[in-house]
């Protein structure tokens, strides 16, 4: 470290200027007792003592920068110097397995956000799987006084496999986000949705959703926030939805506006619900349309004013089994083949319109009657709640799970996410906001407004 090497120079120094003053007593003890007659040269007296004194103050000079380096050194620099100990030096191992004369990676650490860093080190000698292993190393690393509460939350490899990034962060730090109020809940864009403090989910850049967790995980009242936050916004002008389907006739169908089963059991009013929604995505795709041709350049819907527009399908599985394999002479457009031809079209073309789905589910798992495979891989927002490997395989390849923790205990609006936003494409631990209301009551009061505006 680099105060360390100042402090060394500064002891060696001062160590010499005591070899200076011991050379100076010496010469004239010698000269006092062997030659009594002869005077020791002023000169070489006086060069003594000046030498003492500037070595004597140089050492203090440096040790006291040392104090003043080691103390005002980055963050950053700390944890950067304290990684390449652990990676580096002989005696923790050499993790690595480097050989005698190889060239050592490159290692370089740089703030982020507060509590946050990002450490990135280089693959040269090591193999980029070698050196994605060293999540539990570079956390153990990490164990000056001021750094114990750091560890490796995320690990990520760049496109071309030439280097690995780990994001360092406190686990110690609340990042949950309490809403007192549902106007808390209001973004301050409405395409960037708060998920806890410092995480967005920036709908510029993502596409269709799915929530995956057990009974009383958090999953429903975590779509719910989202829900809120998007409600709050209120309409655009370019006929924005908010449809909830609820096919197991619980909690959510008793809201107002909430599309649910049929009287007789059946499930037309649901695709009705569905089929609307995919001509909504349509016309807001032909207004995008004409005003980039007037443009002359691409419109995003973003930057013409659009407001998301969401279709929620509460229990996904559940309300796949509703419809029947096969459509009848009576009805030929009620089937599963067009419940998942409609939710296909609108997860594959919606996101260009600012239209998208959130697929709730219970269990992750693909089967006859669960999520099709190519529904779960257009997904590109994945969240599982109070997460276990065994589950989040099926959401994210081997991979993307390379850095998470599997050693704490998760709790109800814990998750595991990703997003192909740019920024959370690797798997992450979050928390969900915490909703201090009564949630059910005003998510009914934000949806009878929202379809008074209409």
């Amino acid at each position: 470290m680099p105060h360390t090497k100042i402090a060394v120079c500064g002891v060696s120094v001062l160590l010499f200027s005591g070899l200076l003053l011991f050379f100076k007593n010496l010469s004239q003890k010698i000269v006092a007792d062997l030659l009594p007659d002869i005077i020791l040269p002023e000169f070489l007296t006086h060069f003594f003592e000046t030498g003492c004194k500037v070595c004597l103050l140089t050492g203090i000079l440096l040790i006291f920068t040392s104090v003043v380096v080691g103390i005002r050194l980055p963050e950053a620099s700390h944890i950067c110097l304290m990684v390449k100990k652990r990676l580096f030096c002989h005696d923790y191992g050499n993790p690595l397995h480097l050989k005698e004369g190889e060239r050592l990676p490159k290692v370089r650490c740089k703030k982020k956000d507060s509590g946050i860093f990002e450490l990135t080190i280089t693959a040269t000698t090591a193999t980029v799987e070698d050196i994605q292993n060293l999540s539990g190393t570079i956390s153990s690393g990490i164990n000056k006084k001021h750094f114990k509460q750091y560890a490796v939350t995320q690990t990520f490899a760049d496109i071309a496999f030439n280097e690995v990034t780990f994001l360092i962060e406190d686990v110690t730090i609340d990042k949950s986000f309490t809403a007192s109020t549902v106007q808390e809940l209001k973004p301050k864009e409405p395409d960037k949705l708060i998920i806890q403090k410092g995480t967005y989910l920036d709908l510029r850049f993502c596409g269709s959703m799915i929530f995956c967790g057990k009974t009383r995980s958090g999953k429903t009242l975590s779509v719910i926030t989202i829900l809120i936050s998007v409600l709050l916004c209120g309409r655009d002008a370019f006929g924005s939805e908010i449809i909830i389907i609820d096919p197991k006739q619980a909690e959510l169908s008793r809201l107002p506006h909430v599309v649910t089963l049929d009287k007789d059991g059946g499930a037309t009013a649901v695709l009705d619900a569905i089929r609307h929604f995919a001509d909504t995505i349509t016309k807001r795709q032909q207004i995008l349309n004409d005003l980039s041709e007037k443009k002359g350049d691409a419109v995003k819907w973003w930057d013409a004013g659009f407001h998301p527009s969401l279709l929620f399908i509460d229990e996904y599985v559940a309300c796949r089994t509703l419809f029947p394999k096969r459509s009848t002479k009576e009805n030929a457009d009620y089937s599963l083949a067009e419940f998942d031809a409609l939710v296909k079209r609108i997860v594959t073309m919606g996101a260009s319109s600012g239209s998208f789905v959130i697929i709730s589910i219970a269990q992750a798992s693909v089967d006859e009657a669960g999520l099709p495979s190519m529904l779960k891989s257009a997904m590109t927002t994945k969240v599982l709640f109070k997460p276990t490997m065994e589950e989040a395989r099926f959401l994210w390849d081997s991979n993307s799970l390379t850095g998470v923790n599997t050693g704490r205990v998760y709790h109800a609006g814990d998750a595991w996410f990703s997003s192909t936003d740019g920024v959370h494409d690797a798997v992450s631990y979050v928390h969900f906001p915490v909703l201090n209301f009564a949630v059910y009551h005003e998510l009914g009061k934000l949806l009878d407004k929202y379809y008074k505006d209409e």
